[in-house]
């Protein structure tokens, strides 16, 4: 190996090295920033109150009409397999 050969091995090594240090520190910086704006959108949305209920509740059926009814498109369709919603028979 001769001392050109040699002295571009060493940069690349130095180079290499400054690469990793400078990729250390832009990932260290994301993070905190990261963690940092959490932190403050946290604080600006405020502490979930766990005394409110998570799940939604149904609304009230209009008067007249039944809740869960069959029709085109449930689960109790028209009985034939059709998931066309039309309830014609398949030829």
């Amino acid at each position: 190996m001769d001392s050109s050969t040699r002295a571009n091995a060493r940069h690349d090594r130095q180079d290499n090295k400054r690469a990793f240090r400078w990729g250390a520190v832009l990932v260290a910086v994301l993070i905190a920033g990261a963690v940092g704006y959490n932190l403050v959108s946290r604080e600006r949305a405020g502490p979930l109150n766990p005394d409110t209920p998570t799940t939604q509740q149904r609304p009230a059926p209009a008067e007249g009409g039944q809740s869960g009814a069959a029709g085109p498109g449930n689960a109790e369709g028209t009985g034939t397999g059709d998931t066309s919603g039309t309830g014609a028979p398949r030829n």
